[in-house]
């Protein structure tokens, strides 16, 4: 690899299959989704809050089947782009791209006020101790900036260790709840669709933000380029986050309904914070649990932030974004697409936080990240029958990638649905226009880049391909050559050694 490549390229094959599960289920944000995610989708679904995480299991496995197909043909940094311009062609891989970046970007700004706002919440409510959740914001947000500059494999052990905390203190109370019968027994009645506050739109707001729960399962993907043997390692990751993570989610959701009981769903529904209130009850203390919510948006920001400068990077280098983006350190580290996108995030959340409060810009910002990336799922979902049908016909079967994608893509109808009817309150009924804005925008770049660079737009989606591809064969085969007796590879299986150079 000359200097060259290596200055516009992520460090190879340095993310194994653990560590590539724990950053898409970090992202995911077990502890914060729970926290969070409760009470704006039980104000839709009610008591039937269970069966609308349940649909979102099923919807983001049905998506997990489509990423995977396409993972073990591409493994590249730009996910829904390279994706969808193999898919439809350069001008859809645009488009998704685009809208990638609208609904990605808003991770950190969301996961920057939430830290910021729950941790001064923390320290005045158990040490009586008031520092402004600006500060906080910037304390948390300089020290996931510093660990992401470490590499991807150092911000994969933070946030395993972290992931592991949140999800035991969660289990923990849902269980405990569960043990003590909640407030009226255990039954089957929330998974009923009679018992959704809202009828179908109810539960399709529920479903909406049950995805939202599960947002960042995907993000293995952008990873592809840094983890070890990608094409076996992205599929696996993919599906062992949706099905660990997804039943912790459909339990704590069962939890939640059993722990108020049938008796009092409106009290659910209105609760504003439903889990500090089952915490109250069921152990006597809320301080662990913001403790937990805490550590989980920390490794949630760690995950996170990663997976969106990645898309930065390979949007940078193949000349979409500023080329700068495309740029690495000396270290193979996307610095410069990481530096910009904390600056902006900071920028976002303390400009709209002046104005909506740290809440209101983690509701916002949430719900264009959930209705961006859903609209996404559809796109992919339709694209990857088209691509193995025009590039892989022999390998296409048409139960895994054409029933089934279908079936993803009507599925996700449901929670755009909930989100439209009826638009929510202020300033998050701005969000489909803001999406459509932004795409508007996006057709209208499409069309610059084309009357001005065209061959820029011919190749998108495909630079650096061949690199790729190479790199993650070298990987496969160094994993298979034999081994001498001290454990090491012999020389002559060795491309470092053979080159003169290091890896």
């Amino acid at each position: 690899m000359t200097d060259t490549n290596a200055r516009h390229s992520l460090r190879r094959n340095t993310l194994s299959i653990a560590g590539s599960v724990a950053m898409c289920m970090a992202f995911m944000g077990p502890a914060t989704s729970v926290a969070f995610n409760t009470p704006p989708a039980a104000a839709g679904a009610g008591y039937a809050l269970p069966l609308a995480v349940l649909l979102a299991l099923i919807a983001c496995l049905l998506v997990a089947n489509t990423i995977a197909a396409f993972a073990r043909k591409i493994p590249a940094a730009g996910f829904a782009y390279t994706f969808n311009t193999h898919g439809f062609g350069p001008a859809g891989g645009f488009i998704s791209g685009w809208l990638l970046l609208l609904s990605y970007g808003m991770v950190a700004p969301m996961l920057l006020a939430a830290i910021g706002t729950y941790s001064s919440q923390f320290l005045a409510a158990v040490f009586h101790v008031h520092i402004a959740w600006q500060l906080m914001t910037l304390l948390f947000g300089l020290i996931v900036w510093g660990i992401n500059a470490l590499g991807i494999s150092d911000s994969a052990k933070v946030a395993m260790v972290f992931l592991v905390l949140e999800v035991g203190v969660m289990l923990g109370l849902t269980l405990t709840i569960l043990g003590k019968g909640g407030d009226h027994g255990l039954s089957l009645a929330p998974f009923s669709p009679t018992h959704s506050l809202g009828g179908t739109s109810g539960l399709g707001t529920g479903m909406l933000w049950g995805v939202l729960m599960f947002i960042g399962f995907e993000s293995v993907a952008t990873l592809g380029e840094e983890a070890k043997a990608a094409k076996r390692t992205v599929p696996v990751a993919l599906f062992s986050a949706v099905i660990v993570i997804g039943t912790f989610y459909a339990l704590t959701a069962y939890g939640a309904a059993i722990g108020y009981g049938p008796g009092h769903a409106n009290a659910f529904a209105a609760d504003a914070s439903p889990w500090t209130t089952l915490a109250h009850r069921y152990w006597g203390v809320t301080w662990a649990l913001m403790l937990t919510v805490i550590v989980g948006q920390f490794a949630n920001f760690v995950s996170g932030s990663n997976s969106f400068v990645r898309v930065l990077f390979a949007m940078g280098r193949e000349g979409i974004l500023p080329k700068a983006l495309g740029r690495t350190s000396r270290r193979q580290i996307p610095h410069i697409a990481l530096g910009g996108y904390m600056l902006f995030s900071f920028a976002f959340t303390f400009l709209m936080g002046a104005k909506f409060g740290p809440l209101g810009v983690y509701s916002f910002a949430g719900t264009v990240l959930g209705l961006g990336m859903i609209i996404i799922y559809i796109l992919i979902s339709l694209a990857v029958i088209r691509f193995y049908r025009r590039e892989h016909p022999s390998e296409f079967r048409w139960i895994r990638l054409g029933v089934l994608p279908v079936a993803t893509a009507i599925l996700m109808l449901l929670p755009i649905w909930g989100q439209i009817h009826p638009l929510p309150a202020w300033p998050n009924n701005l969000v489909p226009y803001l999406i459509v804005a932004w795409m508007v925008l996006g057709a209208g770049y499409l069309i610059f880049l084309r009357a001005r660079r065209p061959a820029l737009v011919s190749a998108m989606g495909h630079v650096f391909e061949s690199d790729t591809e190479a790199d993650t064969e070298t990987a496969e085969e160094t994993d298979r050559a034999p081994r001498e007796a001290d454990g090491r590879t012999p020389a002559a299986h060795r491309p470092d050694l053979q080159t003169g150079g290091t890896q």
